[in-house]
């Protein structure tokens, strides 16, 4: 059994190196960067050079709303010689090993056969690289290492490393605070023993959470409802698109509201785990059955948690941020624990049937296991794109932007703009990689700076041009070769937000002294 413990720990630890291997060879291009990194990472670089970004609202705000312990673990890094940028690729690889390891331990603390803590590993490891949260190198990548470390010293009811994992929660990514919290809660309510560790480990929560409140004040007014609903950023083609009309895809499916959000892999997970509540009736067909233990309930204390954090979001709609943020981790974590059981169950039952030798049954075992490690480069590569890494398109740009002093100020409607903070270390006006609408003291702001800078680009009267430039201290002002053109207006999904002022361009388009340009 120890041997079989090691191999499966072993195959669990490679898997998530291979998977993590095989989407950092994705990003090795120098100007290749994770989409949402370029929000969360940029202004990191100020970490070598004090001067960056000073007076930037951009660089600012996330700041601002990044927890202390994102920004001491890159710190860490810096001074060890790891460069933000590099740092943020290496990542996902230190992260997705720990994540790898936690699941292993809680799958067997639920259902002691080593087998099933694989098939589970290699199945999150799979889901979240198709995806990207882990790969992102951001503070939700800390989710599963992180709530899976929670969970196992919950289950062997250990409480400083309990309330340790609750307080680094806090730390990198407090919205699992509440989720752990509110397991605690179900554990306190529904268990008569443990009490001290359930209502210790609340109190953490608690004190976890308040100090990060007091961390974000800068940018603490966060989105109306109200105001939501009259922005078309909210809605279908948005950039951050919230709002539907379809129930089923708003309540069920949805990337920002739904408590399940769609991916197709979850079929080939959900198939297994599904089985597990009438396979588990049967066992006198499937003796490992009888391994299932008491602690499997922690798997409905999790989903059941999280639904009601899914609720509660939505009833306070955008206070506790996005809904399917408690709902989308929870249960992939769930789903590859059930369905690593299930696996582990149905396998054991054909083995015995095709080789009732234990020899045998321990070679087709290994077998399945190594040609389960076969697997995780071929899912990765088969779909980069799902990692979300973008790659800038103008090298030459970004090396001249960088020869410019630091404090310029950089106007630019065009893609560009979403490179330039990353790549250039140089600030810009706005963009849309950072009109994140959330907070709406930040957003008003953004919001205001794209609408004044459509206005004076497509403005046939230069008074407007040098007023803008005066109004915001800009430096210098990119315009692509095709920005004159209506198709060009027309088929951007961030400037049609602002229809009012894109059909006011358009409109103009047709001046003369515009048309000449």
């Amino acid at each position: 059994m120890l041997n079989q413990y090691r191999f499966c720990l072993t195959a669990s630890i490679i898997t998530g190196i291979l998977f993590s291997l095989s989407g950092f060879g994705l990003s090795l291009h120098d100007y290749t960067i994770q989409d949402d990194a370029r929000q969360h990472v940029f202004w990191l670089q100020r970490l070598n050079d004090s001067e960056l970004f000073r007076d930037d609202l951009i660089a600012d705000y996330f700041s601002s709303v990044a927890p202390a312990g994102y920004k001491v673990i890159y710190w860490l890094a810096n001074r060890l010689g790891v460069e933000p940028l590099i740092f943020n690729k290496i990542l996902p690889l230190l992260v997705g090993v720990g994540t790898s390891i936690y699941l292993f331990l809680v799958t067997l603390e639920i259902f002691p056969v080593p087998l099933a803590g694989f098939f589970a590993s290699l199945l999150l490891n799979q889901n979240l690289w198709l995806l990207d949260d882990l790969v992102s190198g951001t503070p939700r990548s800390f989710f599963y290492i992180l709530f899976l470390g929670f969970i196992y010293h919950l289950l062997r009811q250990q409480l400083l490393p309990c309330i340790l994992l609750i307080v680094l929660q806090g730390l990198f990514y407090p919205q699992v605070v509440l989720i752990s919290a509110g397991i605690l809660c179900l554990n306190l309510i529904t268990q008569k023993q443990g009490r001290y560790l359930y209502l210790t480990g609340l109190i953490a929560a608690v004190l976890t959470v308040s100090i990060y409140k007091l961390q974000t004040a800068e940018f603490s007014e966060v989105i109306t409802l109200a105001t939501a609903k009259q922005l078309p950023e909210f809605y279908p083609a948005g950039r951050s698109a919230f709002f539907s009309d379809n129930p089923w895809y708003f309540w069920l499916v949805g990337k920002q509201s739904g408590f399940f959000p769609f991916e197709w892999q979850y079929f080939l997970m959900c198939s297994f785990g599904l089985l597990l509540p009438f396979i588990s009736k049967l066992a006198h067909i499937f003796p490992l059955v009888d391994k299932i233990n008491a602690k499997l309930k922690i798997i409905w204390q999790i989903v059941l948690t999280s639904f009601i954090w899914y609720a509660l979001s939505h009833l306070m709609l955008f206070r506790l941020h996005l809904p399917s943020r408690y709902s989308q981790h929870t249960n992939r974590i769930a789903i590859a624990i059930l369905s690593g059981i299930t696996l582990t169950i149905l396998i054991h039952k054909l083995i015995q049937q095709i080789a009732p030798h234990s020899p045998t049954r321990q070679f087709i075992i290994t077998a399945i296991a190594i040609s389960a490690l076969l697997y995780p480069t071929y899912a990765v590569q088969a779909y980069p794109h799902r990692l979300g890494y973008v790659t800038a398109k103008t090298p030459e740009l970004y090396q001249f932007l960088r020869q410019q002093p630091k404090d310029i100020a950089i106007a630019t409607l065009g893609e560009s703009g979403d490179f330039i903070p990353s790549f250039a270390q140089r600030s810009v006006l706005t963009a849309r990689e950072y009109s994140i609408p959330y907070h709406w003291d930040y957003y008003k702001q953004i919001r205001q700076r794209t609408q004044d800078l459509i206005q004076a680009q497509y403005s046939p009267n230069p008074a407007d041009f040098r007023q803008f430039i005066q109004q915001y201290q800009i430096d210098l002002w990119l315009i692509d070769r095709p920005a004159f053109s209506a198709e060009y207006l027309q088929q951007n999904d961030w400037l049609n937000q602002f229809q009012p002022e894109i059909q006011q361009a358009i409109a103009n388009l047709e001046h003369p002294a515009i048309a000449k340009n």
